[in-house]
C-alpha cells in the first residue's frame, strides 16, 4: 500500500558526501518508486538559495522543497509545506542528531500536522542526563529510529519509543570492480598500477583519526587515499600532516565509487563518536564494492557486521598496521552479501514501522 512520506532535514543540499544528507535524501530516492514522497530541506545555510524552490535534483527523484530556516521549525513557510502535502509519516533526520533542540523541532512538526505518525532518525549518538528526561518524553516522536544498541538503551532508559535501525547503501552505485575495470581506473586517476591502495572516505577533521592513516603510507608499496568531504570544513593541518606523510588527500567532487572500485582495502580508523554516523555508511559502500575493511570497532558496525576475513576490527595503530599487513600478503577475501542494506529495505523499514498499524502494536 502506498502512503505519503515527507522527509524532513536541514542540509538536504548536492553534493551528498556527508552521511546525515546522504541518508534523508537516499530514503527518500529508494521510496519515491512506491510512495508519494516530498522532502523538505529547512535551509539553515542558504546554500539552497540558488535551487529556486521545488525540483527533482536527479531523475525520479522526489521534489526537494526549500524553507527558509528556523531554529524552533515553528514558521508559517514550514507549516503550509507540511499541510500542502498531507503526510501520512513525517520522517525528520536532523543534521544536529538527537540534541534536545532536535526534540524541540521534531515536536514542532508533530503541532504542523498532528495526523501524521511521526519518526525521528537519530544517527550520531547523544547522551541526556535525567534533567531532560521529562522534556524529552513530551517533545519524543512516535518512533526514534537510531543505529546501535547502546542507542537503543539509551533511548529505552530515558522511556522513548525507540527502534534499531541500520543505516543503507546504493547498489547500483557502489559494485564490485568488473575484469580490467582495476587497472583502468588507476591510470585514469593517477593510482599506481601495482601499488596496494587503501582507502578512506570522509570529513578531513581530527574527529576522524586520520593521523593512523600515516603509518599505512610507510608500509612497502603502500599508496594512501583520502577523499574528504566537501560538505564540511577542513582541518588545513591535519591535511598538510597529512600529505607530508605521503597520504594523498583529495577534496574535490570526484567520482567516489571508482576509488572504491580501484582500492585493495578501506581503512575506518575513527574512535570519537562524534566522528560519524554510528554506522560509517563508507564501510558498506566499500563492501558493496568488493572491498575488504579494516575498521576501529566503531559505534553500531559490530552490531550489524560481525568480524570476518572481510571486515576485520583493530583497536589501536598497532592491530591496524598487522592487520593492513596481513591483507597485503595474503589473498583478497570475498566480501559479504550486503543486499539486506539496500536503501529500500531500510527505507521501508521506517514505512512500515510508522504507517503499519500491526508494526505500531507489536512497539
Amino acid at each position: 500500500m502506498a502512503h505519503r512520506i515527507l522527509i524532513v532535514s536541514e542540509d538536504l543540499v548536492r553534493p551528498w558526501d556527508e552521511g546525515i544528507k546522504k541518508f534523508a535524501y537516499s530514503i527518500g530516492a529508494a521510496l519515491a518508486s512506491d510512495h508519494p514522497v516530498r522532502m523538505i530541506n529547512v535551509d539553515r545555510s542558504g546554500h539552497a538559495a540558488s535551487r529556486n524552490g521545488a525540483r527533482a535534483p536527479e531523475p525520479g527523484a522526489p521534489p526537494i522543497v526549500d524553507v527558509s530556516g528556523s531554529r524552533t521549525f515553528m514558521t508559517p513557510a514550514l507549516r503550509r509545506e507540511v499541510h500542502s502535502f498531507q503526510p501520512e509519516a513525517i520522517v525528520y533526520v536532523p543534521s544536529p542528531s538527537s540534541t534536545v533542540g532536535s526534540f524541540a523541532r521534531s515536536y514542532a512538526l508533530r503541532r504542523h500536522w498532528p495526523r501524521a505518525k511521526h519518526g525521528m532518525v537519530a544517527l550520531i549518538p547523544r547522551r541526556h542526563g535525567a534533567a531532560a528526561r521529562a522534556f524529552l518524553q513530551g517533545t519524543a516522536p512516535d518512533v526514534l529510529f537510531v543505529p546501535s544498541y547502546a542507542s537503543l538503551l539509551h533511548a529505552c532508559d530515558l522511556s522513548l519509543r525507540a527502534e534499531l535501525l541500520p543505516v543503507g547503501v546504493d547498489l547500483a552505485a557502489f559494485r564490485p570492480a568488473r575484469d580490467g575495470e582495476r587497472a583502468a581506473l588507476r591510470r585514469a586517476h593517477g593510482v599506481p598500477e601495482n601499488a596496494f591502495v587503501f582507502l578512506h572516505v570522509g570529513h578531513l577533521s581530527e574527529k576522524r583519526n586520520l593521523r593512523s592513516l600515516v603509518g599505512l603510507a610507510a608500509l612497502p608499496n603502500a599508496h594512501v587515499v583520502v577523499i574528504g568531504s566537501t560538505s564540511t570544513p577542513e582541518d588545513a593541518r591535519l591535511r598538510r600532516d597529512l600529505e607530508g606523510a605521503g597520504v594523498r588527500v583529495i577534496r574535490e567532487v570526484v567520482p567516489v565509487g571508482e576509488f572504491y572500485r580501484l582500492a585493495d582495502a578501506y581503512v575506518f580508523p575513527t574512535i570519537d563518536g562524534e566522528g560519524c554516523v554510528e554506522i560509517p555508511l563508507s564501510v558498506l559502500e566499500a563492501l558493496a564494492s568488493g572491498l575488504p575493511v579494516l575498521a576501529r570497532p566503531f559505534g553500531g558496525l559490530r552490531d550489524v557486521l560481525a568480524p570476518g576475513d572481510d571486515v576485520r576490527y583493530f583497536d589501536d595503530d598497532g592491530g591496524l598496521a598487522a592487520a593492513a599487513a596481513s591483507l597485503a600478503h595474503g589473498a583478497r577475501p570475498a566480501a559479504r552479501d550486503v543486499r539486506a542494506f539496500a536503501w529500500r529495505a531500510i527505507a521501508e523499514r521506517i514505512v512500515t514501522r510508522l504507517c503499519d498499524p500491526a508494526g505500531a502494536r507489536a512497539s
